[in-house]
């Protein structure tokens, strides 16, 4: 047996407030999500402007950087020679998702869109950012 890293709400609610003030500081209209390792739905909050589609992109960003456990830019640039995964259900390998990594261990991931992507990706890497803030607990 092991002991396993998990976020706990707490986590996601700091984690969220940075990628919101890197978001806010950029002007950005944008969605933005978090999950665990399991891309199971944390925390999501949707930004003043930003269009309809944005809470479920930002979502499956999110999800799919914590499941394949890399970026979302990474596997955009690999759909050209690899356009399977574009085929997995509730995956979106769209730059914009980033996996939480805390002391070498994916604890989940986090997603934002509607903005251009380099932008999406620095409010993701605000998030990660402030990830490596928390303390351990318990």
């Amino acid at each position: 047996m092991w002991t396993k890293l998990v976020l706990t709400t707490q986590d996601a609610r700091h984690i969220m407030n940075a990628a919101r003030v890197e978001a806010t500081r950029r002007r950005l209209e944008v969605s933005i999500a978090v999950v665990d390792d399991a891309g199971i739905l944390i925390l999501l909050e949707r930004l003043e402007g930003a269009r309809l589609h944005t809470p479920d992109a930002a979502t499956l960003k999110a999800r799919t950087a914590a499941i394949a456990r890399t970026t979302t830019a990474t596997l955009q640039g690999q759909v050209s020679t690899n356009p399977a995964l574009l085929s997995f259900p509730g995956r979106m390998p769209l730059s914009g998702g980033v996996p939480l990594v805390f002391q070498e261990h994916i604890v989940g991931g986090v997603g934002s869109s509607g903005a251009q992507p380099d932008e999406d990706e620095a409010v993701c890497q605000a998030a990660l950012v402030a990830l490596r803030e928390l303390p351990i607990n318990g």
